[in-house]
C-alpha cells in the first residue's frame, strides 16, 4: 500500500544548540517554517532574542530561548526545563553548537588545547541527549541530529580540536544510533563542508571556492534542509549515518 509521506513538522517540539546565528538560526527558520515549536539556546540573549522575535512576527512561530554554556554544568537539565515548561513533549534535538577552530599544527597544541572542542562538541550533546531521551521516548518520531563536518571525515591536516572533536563526535552519533534504537530514537548526523557563516575566517573561502567541485561554499539553508529532512517522517528508515552536504568535495578527496 502506498504511503504519503509529509515533511511537515506540525505541534513537534525541537530543541536546537548555537541557535542564534548562522546555521543554527537557519535550523529555527527552517524548523519554524514546517510548523515545528522552538527551544533555542545560545550563549547571547540578545542575539537569541533578535532571532526569536524574527521568527514570530514573520511565522508566528512558538519560540523559548535558553542563553547559557551547554558545557555548565546542570545545562541540560535547564534546557530540558525550558522544554517541558513549556510544552509537556520533545521530538528533535539538533546538536549544532560549536567553536571556530583554529588553524594549529600537533608542535603548537597541548591535550589541555583539545578540551574546550570535547566539551562542546562531544560531552554536552553527551550530557543533553542522555537528559532528552526519556522526552523522546513519548515522541511518534523522535530524532537526534548531529551537526558534525567533513573534517570529521576526512582531516585537512590542521586544527587538531575540531577535527578531533568532529570525529569523536561521529563515534558518539553511532554509539547513540545503536543503543536508542530500540525506543526508536533515530540518531544521524550532518557533515557539511565549508559553510558561508561568521564562524570560518573571510580569507579561507577563497581557498575552499576553488576546491569545491561545485564552485562555492555552502550557505546555512541548505545545511538546514537536511535538517528538516531527518526530522521528518520522510527520514523514518534512517539511523545511524553521516550524511555529507560539501558541494562533492569528498569525491575530490578533500
Amino acid at each position: 500500500m502506498s504511503q504519503t509521506l509529509s515533511h511537515r513538522l506540525d505541534g513537534r517540539v525541537a530543541l536546537i544548540t548555537g541557535a542564534a546565528r548562522g546555521m543554527g538560526a537557519a535550523h529555527a527558520r527552517t524548523l519554524a517554517t514546517l510548523g515545528a515549536h522552538l527551544v533555542l539556546a545560545d550563549l547571547d540573549q540578545g542575539e537569541l532574542d533578535s532571532v526569536a522575535k524574527g521568527l514570530r512576527e514573520d511565522l508566528g512561530a512558538e519560540v523559548v530561548t535558553v542563553a547559557g554554556d551547554i558545557t555548565a554544568p546542570e545545562a541540560s537539565e535547564r534546557l530540558l526545563d525550558a522544554v517541558t515548561s513549556e510544552w509537556d513533549r520533545l521530538d528533535v534535538v539538533v546538536h549544532n553548537a560549536g567553536i571556530v577552530h583554529d588553524f594549529t599544527t600537533l608542535a603548537d597544541t597541548t591535550s589541555i588545547d583539545l578540551q574546550p572542542y570535547l566539551d562542546v562538541n562531544v560531552l554536552a550533546p553527551f550530557d543533553i541527549t542522555g537528559a532528552a531521551v526519556p522526552h523522546l521516548r513519548r515522541s511518534h518520531a523522535p530524532r537526534v541530529i548531529f551537526i558534525s563536518s567533513q573534517w570529521g571525515q576526512v582531516p585537512d591536516g590542521h586544527s587538531y580540536g575540531y577535527m578531533v572533536s568532529k570525529a569523536a563526535q561521529l563515534g558518539l552519533m553511532k554509539a547513540l544510533a545503536q543503543e536508542l534504537v530500540a525506543d526508536r530514537i533515530l540518531v544521524n548526523a550532518i557533515a557539511p563542508g565549508a559553510v558561508h557563516t561568521r564562524m570560518i575566517p573571510d580569507h579561507y573561502y577563497a581557498t575552499e571556492v576553488a576546491a569545491v567541485p561545485l564552485g562555492r561554499v555552502a550557505e546555512p539553508n541548505e545545511i538546514a534542509a537536511t535538517v528538516a529532512f531527518l526530522a521528518s517522517d520522510g527520514a523514518g528508515f534512517i539511523t545511524g549515518q553521516t550524511i555529507p552536504v560539501n558541494g562533492g568535495a569528498l569525491i575530490v578527496g578533500i
